[in-house]
């Protein structure tokens, strides 16, 4: 009995730690975040290990702490697009508030080797009873990440192709970049492959986008990082 409160005091510990540093509940009291954590689970994914599928998963919602994850999803003619990444502090996911709520539309895969904090649907809709403010932090972060979500697969159906590739490049490096002198470094496993899926182009057409690039001096690319060296030429091409 003592190992096992001492297993679910370190466990809460851990959990509680972890969700101090997520962005969304910053400004929240510690009993309130003692709360939360009662609620949730540690899930730890593999790297390319699957999270859920479109359609089949079960409602619950995610909070990234550690790693990198990608949504996918398959289009109307049968392509598969990254609709978004997933970084930590960000949520992912959604709630069923009734029998007629939409089922969720997306694929979860883990990038990197990730570790999640994960609240069922029963529990959430519990908790959003008992602390109405923690639900509304992450109600709202879920909803700003679906139209986010949907602006991509909008930007996806128009634009230049090299609009849309340095785009995507910008928005990673504004969230994990890492700024060296007059560099950003991205040091994430992004594959050509990964970037077509968020720009709805070939892998053909974004080797040969980043390749002209890498002549011009504009990006450095190599296995597991991405090197801006002139940003602004790359604003210039989505402005």
């Amino acid at each position: 009995m003592a190992k096992e409160a001492l297993r679910e005091r370190e466990d809460m510990h851990l959990k509680l730690e972890m969700l101090k540093n997520v962005h969304m509940f910053e400004g929240l009291g510690e009993e309130e975040l003692k709360e939360a954590v009662k609620y949730m689970q540690l899930r730890e994914f593999r790297r390319n290990e699957y999270i859920f599928f479109e359609e089949e998963a079960e409602p619950g919602i995610y909070i990234l702490i550690d790693g990198l994850i990608k949504l996918l999803k398959e289009t109307q003619d049968a392509r598969i697009v990254i609709v978004r990444l997933v970084y930590p502090g960000d949520v992912f996911g959604w709630i069923e508030w009734g029998k007629k709520a939409p089922k969720n539309t997306y694929t979860a895969k883990s990038m990197t080797e990730s570790k999640t904090l994960y609240i069922s649907n029963k529990d959430f809709i519990n908790l959003a009873i008992k602390h109405p403010a923690i639900a509304i932090k992450m109600t709202c972060e879920a909803t700003a990440n679906l139209i986010q979500t949907y602006e991509t697969l909008k930007s996806i159906a128009g634009g230049k192709v090299e609009e849309r590739i340095a785009k995507v490049i910008l928005e990673i490096a504004d969230r994990i970049g890492k700024k060296y002198e007059d560099t950003i470094i991205i040091e994430a496993p992004l594959t050509r492959l990964d970037i077509a899926e968020m720009t709805g182009t070939t892998v053909e057409t974004t080797i040969r986008v980043m390749s002209k690039w890498k002549k011009q001096g504009i990006i450095n690319t190599e296995r597991g990082y991405i090197e801006i060296l002139k940003r602004r030429e790359l604003e210039k091409l989505v402005i």
